[in-house]
């Protein structure tokens, strides 16, 4: 499958001007050192996500309902992963204070990207497979 794999990020477009809209420490971003390990089954996903303060662990099957956390910004959401042709879309809404969020994950040749967006403002973290 195209998510399939371990991914190390390799950088990012405009993610402190997306942390500072989260509410989040710009210090606490710039420490970010996100590492992703994907492994779809069907239309279940299994998805480690490990940072320079944490490790999260989901398991979840596309058009259900889950909460989610955001890793290393401890903000929950509650929202569904949809695929969309070679694409998966994430439509979430913060618990804290009921935000839409969107994240996008996306393979393009070599890199996979997570993009974020809320209120206006997206981001990127774009990522090398390791």
């Amino acid at each position: 499958m195209a998510f399939d794999g371990t991914w190390k990020l390799d950088r990012t477009e405009n993610y402190d001007k997306f942390m500072e809209v989260m509410g989040v420490d710009e210090k606490l971003a710039a420490q970010d050192n996100l590492k992703m390990t994907i492994k779809q089954n069907g239309t279940q996903f299994s998805v480690t996500e490990q940072d320079v303060s944490s490790t999260s662990n989901s398991i979840f099957r596309l058009d259900e309902k889950i909460e989610y956390k955001l890793p290393g910004v401890s903000k929950k959401l509650v929202g569904t992963w949809k695929l969309h042709g070679k694409k998966m879309e994430g439509n979430f809404t913060r618990k804290d204070n009921n935000k839409q969020l969107k994240i996008t994950y996306e393979t393009v040749g070599a890199e996979f990207i997570l993009t974020l967006l809320l209120e206006g403002v997206e981001a990127k973290k774009i990522f090398k497979r390791e």
